[in-house]
């Protein structure tokens, strides 16, 4: 069967970074915190940030929106991906007695990192709400991204394909907001979100 390259960029970061087990138990329960509940600590952060109050139709609930909007986006273009290209065995499938695994995980392929693409989607729509939100947004993505591979279930440059896909899927989606008008205002209405007379000079 033909099979996706391992390169030796590839083998020697991850060697790298897979390394870092050997450092501290404390950070290794963080990575697996990060590598293997991502989409829940992102779902967390989504449903604070829309149902804090007040219950306003402000920027940062528009930017939920926008940024659940890119990490479908992002997944899709992934899965598509990954029914194109050549199989990708991951690093425990490939190397298993060089890895250190600390999560379980299907031996499907690897190439690309769905966490990371998603991931730094999310990120991305974050930017519409502050700055500052989007860029704490990119660190949690980047963290994300390098904990998969520091359990061994990602080579470097799975989470690198993915983070590019992401920050494109993210910056698509905020170039075309206007035509995501109808559903937030559809999301506003369905949570009886209020207008916040702020926002609207802001508009």
């Amino acid at each position: 069967m033909h099979t996706f390259p391992i390169t030796g960029f590839d083998r020697h970061w991850f060697l790298v970074i897979n390394g870092w087990t050997a450092i501290s138990p404390v950070l290794n329960d963080l990575a697996i915190v990060l590598a293997k509940y991502a989409p829940e600590l992102w779902a967390v952060i989504f449903l604070l940030l829309w149902f804090w109050p007040p219950l306003k139709q402000n920027r940062s609930r528009r930017a939920v929106v926008y940024a659940t909007v890119a990490g479908v986006l992002a997944l899709a273009i992934n899965v598509s991906l990954s029914h194109f290209l050549p199989y990708r065995p991951r690093p425990f499938v490939f190397e298993p007695h060089l890895v250190h695994q600390l999560i379980s995980h299907k031996p499907d392929t690897s190439f690309p990192s769905d966490h990371a693409a998603g991931s730094f989607a999310f990120a991305i729509g974050l930017f519409y709400a502050r700055p500052r939100d989007g860029w704490w947004g990119l660190l949690f993505a980047a963290a994300i991204s390098v904990a998969r591979v520091w359990v061994g279930v990602h080579w470097p440059t799975d989470v690198l394909a993915g983070a590019v896909i992401g920050l494109i899927s993210g910056a698509l989606v905020l170039s075309l907001k206007s035509w995501l008008e109808g559903l937030v205002e559809w999301l506003f209405a369905l949570f009886g979100f209020q207008p916040e007379r702020r926002y609207r000079t802001r508009r």
